[in-house]
């Protein structure tokens, strides 16, 4: 089974991969220790993290353009995008099959988790290997009242950023990734400086949360990939039932919003639409 990923919408990229565990949905303790896939022990969100079926309660009063996630108490900032409300802050709901990068709680905390494409859409491990067919709104891993973006969600999104971009004389990819040095600036012998932060000019503030593939993270500081809520429908070896739709921002793309296709049991970040 091969892995696709599409940055430049033509490049393309494959490996094998590992099939990991998949739960219940769970909140995350954020205490003790648990066993690393490697056989270390790490604080509380190692390998889907310490996870306990506990929750605080929301504020009283949250900040405008903010919600609460009733399960586990935690706040997100939202965003209105065109006629879209967007969370603004990548999915950080504790289930199994979903990780900090490297184990490290401070990456949950910032950048959110990353998510086996079936903990995000709330099914059982067996989809990882066979069409799941959903349809309409999938809630999956986000709060109440907020949907796993689709693919359409994601054009919806792209459409408009081009529009901004082009009356702001900036870049789409620009326009969405945060401002924040978290991006990390590349240098090119013949350009000079190149890449890195955006200007986050429509509040979306993608962070580059890099991803989980098998046993290793990667891309941590360089890509923002999210998984969508539609599986990967093209007849192998292109895609196919292991697979689902990605998008993807690159420091040193401006121009577009990358997509395409990656094994389910890879771990990577979510975003949440309203409904």
């Amino acid at each position: 089974m091969k892995r696709y990923n599409f940055f430049e919408k033509y490049s393309t990229l494959s490996k094998s991969v590992l099939t990991l565990a998949l739960g219940m949905f769970v909140a995350c303790s954020d205490s003790g220790t648990s066993s690393d896939e490697n056989g270390g022990s790490t604080s509380g969100y190692s390998n889907g993290g310490s996870c306990k079926e506990f929750a605080k309660e929301c504020p009283l009063s949250l900040d405008e353009n903010s919600i609460c996630d009733s399960r586990d108490g935690q706040v997100y900032k939202t965003v209105k995008i065109g006629d879209q409300v967007w969370l603004a802050q990548n999915m950080n709901f504790c289930t199994t099959e979903s990780w900090c990068y490297e184990g490290r709680e401070e990456n949950c905390q910032k950048y959110g988790r990353l998510y086996s494409w079936s903990a995000a859409m709330g099914l059982d491990k067996s989809y990882q290997q066979k069409y799941a067919n959903l349809t309409g709104n999938v809630q999956g891993a986000c709060p109440e009242g907020f949907h796993v973006a689709s693919v359409d969600d994601w054009n919806e999104l792209e459409a408009f950023a081009k529009t901004e971009a082009k009356a702001s004389q900036s870049d789409v990819g620009a326009l969405l990734r945060s401002n924040t040095n978290d991006w990390l600036v590349e240098y090119n012998d013949v350009f000079g400086e190149m890449g890195g932060p955006g200007n986050d000019g429509l509040g979306f503030g993608a962070l580059p949360a890099g991803e989980k593939w098998s046993r290793e993270y990667k891309d941590l500081g360089s890509v923002a990939y999210f998984w969508t809520a539609n599986e990967d429908t093209n007849e192998p070896p292109i895609g196919g039932a292991s697979n689902a739709l990605i998008r993807s921002l690159k420091k040193n793309i401006n121009d577009i919003v990358g997509f395409g296709s990656l094994l389910k049991d890879e771990g990577l970040s979510l975003r949440c639409v309203k409904d």
